[in-house]
């Protein structure tokens, strides 16, 4: 027995002495085909995640950044809207459009017109309504999932009297599948991720005190 405790604790030592942990020395640089890319002007670099906001300096609102380099031709327009919102930054507004995109998605496929009705315009919660309407009529469902957003751009910008209008180029890789209700795929592939790129224009009155958005309009690049 003594013996066998010995031995025990020898390779306990040899194994807790060693490291064999990860410390990157070996690592290679990345082959995968979705690499980031270097973001320009008008591309704002999507977050990681909660405990990077949570780290970040709170800075006074006036001295806060617009999110924008001065040479994008949005620049005047943003600072147009940080007039009437003081509180209104590009990487704010991205935060917030990149977790209104995968909620507006997944409450379409799921067909939640409640939500839905919340935060689309009129005329493309109709457009988003007939179609459910039309997957429900054929006995169809929706089987999609967001796997990734790549990236996320300022597409264009502008602003009438208080009326901002905001466009994003999403950059996305999806999962698509449509099956019937006894679970066959009739459309789509759900081992197959695709890229997807959606434009989406937002819109508010930014003079008012809602600092909520309202998609007005979708289209496929």
């Amino acid at each position: 027995m003594a013996f066998v405790a010995g031995f025990i604790i020898l390779q306990l030592r040899r194994t807790l002495g060693r490291k064999d942990g990860y410390d990157g020395k070996d690592e290679k640089p990345s082959d995968k085909p979705y690499q980031k890319q270097k973001p320009s002007d008008n591309v704002v670099p999507i977050k990681d995640g909660i405990m990077q906001k949570d780290q970040e300096e709170k800075i006074p609102v006036e001295t806060k950044e617009i999110g924008l380099a001065k040479s994008s031709p949005f620049y005047d327009t943003l600072v147009k809207i940080n007039s009437f919102d003081s509180s209104f930054t590009l990487p704010d507004f991205v935060d917030g459009a990149e977790y209104a995109y995968g909620m507006i998605l997944n409450a379409f496929w799921q067909g939640d017109i409640k939500t839905l009705r919340s935060f689309l315009s009129r005329d493309v919660f109709g457009q988003f309504e007939n179609a459910i309407n039309e997957m429900k009529e054929q006995g169809h469902e929706f089987h999609n999932k967001v796997d990734d957003i790549e990236k996320i751009e300022l597409e264009d910008a502008s602003i009438e009297g208080s009326m901002a209008e905001l466009t994003l180029r999403y950059k996305s890789h999806m999962t698509i599948t449509i099956k019937d209700a006894d679970g066959n795929v009739v459309d789509g592939d759900p081992e197959k991720v695709v890229p997807v790129v959606d434009i989406w224009t937002f819109c508010r009155d930014v003079k008012r005190g809602d600092p909520n958005w309202t998609l007005v309009s979708t289209s496929n690049a």
